[in-house]
């Protein structure tokens, strides 16, 4: 995954060479993102219900992330554009 990939809302897969066996493959949804966009941290709420922080790169879209991402940017998109308008 790139960094500029990685949004809120978005499901994704833990790679399969992680440093820690018993995380590689679990899946969850990005939560928050951290630190410089070119080399984002992020905080990802897995599927069992803890969250964990993962350098974008550590990272795959989940194959139901396809959809799901795409909607949660337009669902930050549409945020924004309300905040902006006022409504």
């Amino acid at each position: 995954m790139l960094s500029e990939e990685a949004r809120i809302g978005k499901r994704v897969r833990i790679r399969a060479d992680h440093r820690s066996k018993a995380l590689r493959g679990l899946e969850g949804t990005i939560e928050k993102r951290w630190g410089n966009p070119e080399h984002v941290a992020l905080d990802v709420l897995l599927d069992d219900g803890h969250s964990e922080l993962f350098w974008y790169h550590e990272l795959e879209e989940s194959a139901e992330g396809l959809s799901s991402g795409t909607q949660a940017h337009r669902t930050e998109r549409d945020e924004s554009a309300r905040s902006v308008g006022g409504g």
